[in-house]
């Protein structure tokens, strides 16, 4: 029996853009896999995963005007190594792993990894933006929010946009989910979502996988 393949869609909150300075202020996660509905591929979600993670210092003001999170929030939260456990164990070992750019988040995740030694996941990570900007070079944005925006228009994807929602870490993965199974669909056929074919297929479109172990 062929079996679709499970991906992790996540998204991390920062307090700032540079992973040496800066701390993860919040984990979002989407486990998803494909359904066939009427001959179209469409998303299954499988689980959500949300964390606050507790930073040593103080959210700066730039940081909370982006991601709306607060030192209240984070306060009581659960240190960065107590969630990056909790995440290992939802994301499992056989998903794949996506995120838009995924530089940046698997960078600020492994650096986070290797200062709490611990179990480091080696599920494959793909990165969605590469793969939207070889599949659709032509569009003059490939910011998440800007093609889920696009996408509902065309009527590609079911979810309701909600622009006061956006850079909250699980509504992220929720769009990017969205965006990745509609921008490959333009491509991939029913077979190669498959596991046994899904990571010979990927790199294709972009789709070339990194790991958070170096």
């Amino acid at each position: 029996m062929n079996v679709f393949a499970k991906f992790v869609a996540f998204d991390l909150e920062t307090t700032g853009l540079d992973k040496e300075k800066h701390e993860i202020i919040e984990i979002g996660a989407v486990k998803f896999t494909l359904i066939e509905e009427a001959g179209v591929l469409k998303p299954k979600i499988l689980g959500k995963f949300q964390t606050f993670v507790n930073p040593s210092s103080s959210i700066p003001e730039e940081a909370m005007k982006v991601n709306h999170i607060t030192d209240k929030m984070v306060e009581g939260a659960p240190d960065i190594n107590t969630c990056l456990r909790k995440f290992t164990g939802f994301c499992g070992l056989d998903s794949i792993l996506v995120a838009h750019n995924a530089n940046f988040d698997a960078g600020f995740l492994r650096d986070a990894y290797e200062k709490n030694p611990q179990l480091i996941p080696a599920n494959p990570i793909i990165d969605s933006l590469k793969i939207v900007k070889t599949i659709l070079p032509e569009l003059p944005n490939h910011k998440l929010g800007n093609l889920a925006t696009l996408f509902k228009k065309k009527n590609l994807i079911s979810m309701q946009i909600a622009p006061g929602e956006m850079h909250r870490a699980v509504y992220d993965c929720e769009m990017l989910m969205e965006v990745l199974v509609a921008t490959l669909r333009r491509r991939m056929k029913t077979s190669d979502w498959y596991v046994e074919n899904i990571l010979k297929i990927l790199p294709k479109y972009g789709g070339i996988t990194m790991s958070l172990r170096k």
